[in-house]
């Protein structure tokens, strides 16, 4: 999670939507009434940390690698001329 600054925020935004699109009626009808509100945050959190951290280190590794291949292009470009 500490690879990204931004992943907080999206992380955030994330949970919040899950929280206001999904249903989470079937928890309070099941009769946890004391805990249905932590239930709730457990399942958003423990969603949006499976899910969406794997694809920002997938494309910090891409943009990494993209800005190694430019480097060694300047490298190269630079060598190439003296």
């Amino acid at each position: 999670m500490a690879e990204v600054a931004h992943t907080h925020s999206v992380e955030e935004k994330i949970t919040a939507a899950i929280k206001n699109t999904v249903d989470f009626g079937w928890i309070q009808s099941s009769g946890c009434l004391l805990h249905h509100q932590e239930i709730i945050d457990g399942i958003a959190r423990s969603v949006t940390r499976i899910s969406f951290p794997s694809w920002c280190k997938q494309r910090n590794r891409s943009q990494l690698e993209a800005s190694r291949q430019r480097a060694t292009r300047r490298k190269m470009k630079i060598l190439s001329h003296t």
